[in-house]
């Protein structure tokens, strides 16, 4: 008996310092993830969490990609450059009626931060006073956007004249055009700063209803591990809520560590405008929700501008099991 004690002990021991030598802990899960713009405050609760080391404590080591030119978020999750990727709403849907086997998982806004603006000093307040604006046109996303703003209110794209620009908002403070599409927490916060007061029209407001900045992973990692989609989101959840609660504190993380160009009085009032995009809807509730019909209504208007040869079902675009499983301890 008293051998088989010593033993016991020495077994004891020997683990403990195995444990205490890091010889037991598992070791930590690669995962990239690719963002679909630079690391700024538009990304911050991903940023906060990666600082604070939680995403390490769910054995995750994780590698965060900014965005680049000619990088595609949704082709580098599908030929598995990267695990998990961010991108619209829209471009989700496409993919999938393109038949690429993604999904999304969350989502950091409820509404996109998409907007048109100009000078207060024009007195551009509605959409219906656009007709025969020079609005700036420089991406597709941008045009789709405009004709759905336009559509809400009656309008057809040629009530107004398009003007081919760059990305410099000059040309607005030059008034070459009366309308910049824009972000609401880019320009409006930009011409505040050179001291010109603005008027926005928020897309969201006017029927251009697709979530915004969302995370998606492929079909397989769904299903082979769903787990790691599960510690991901909960620590990624975790960074947004700590994130939204010291905006200063997390704006200047931000810039120190991440993005050295920017300034922390900016990247705050960014993050107030992600707080506000981030609480609507259901979002008030639980961060990073989705609801099935809000997809729907996307799926629609994809197909009525004829963005999409076919509607599919909101279904095959989201799940809910992860957010469920983080918020409610639902496992399926």
């Amino acid at each position: 008996m008293k051998n088989v004690c010593v033993k016991m002990m020495m077994c004891l021991v020997i683990v403990a310092m195995c444990v205490g030598q890091g010889i037991a802990k598992e070791p930590l899960q690669p995962v990239t993830i690719q963002l679909n713009w630079v690391t700024n405050a538009e990304f911050a609760g991903i940023l906060l969490a990666k600082d604070r080391g939680w995403y390490e404590e769910a054995g995750i080591d994780l590698t965060v990609k900014g965005w680049e030119a000619g990088i595609d978020p949704i082709d580098e999750v599908v030929t598995g450059k990267a695990l998990i990727g961010v991108t619209e709403g829209s471009d989700i849907i496409k993919a999938r009626v393109n038949e690429k086997k993604i999904r999304a998982t969350a989502v950091q806004f409820q509404k996109s931060p998409f907007c048109l603006v100009s000078k207060k000093s024009l007195g551009i307040e509605t959409p219906e006073q656009l007709t025969q604006k020079k609005i700036g046109t420089n991406t597709a996303a941008g045009i789709l956007m405009t004709k759905i703003v336009l559509a809400n209110a009656g309008l057809k794209y040629n009530d107004i004249t398009p003007v081919r620009i760059g990305w410099d908002i000059q040309v607005l403070f030059d008034d070459k055009i009366d309308v910049y599409p824009g972000y609401m927490n880019n320009e409006p916060l930009t011409m505040k700063e050179k001291g010109y007061e603005t008027n926005v029209i928020p897309a969201f407001k006017y029927g251009y209803d697709f979530y915004s900045e969302v995370y998606f992973v492929t079909d397989t990692m769904i299903q082979k591990r769903p787990d790691l989609i599960r510690k991901f989101l909960d620590a990624t959840l975790r960074g947004w809520k700590e994130a939204f609660n010291d905006l200063a504190g997390t704006a200047k993380l931000v810039v120190e560590k991440y993005y050295p160009e920017g300034s922390v009085r900016q990247q705050t009032e960014s993050l107030k405008v992600f707080k506000f995009l981030a609480r609507l809807g259901e979002g008030r509730k639980y961060l990073g929700w989705m609801e099935e019909e809000y997809w729907a209504k996307g799926i629609d208007i994809l197909h009525k501008f004829r963005q999409t040869d076919r509607k599919i079902p909101a279904a095959d675009v989201f799940t809910l099991k992860f957010l469920e499983s983080v918020y409610f301890g639902k496992r399926k």
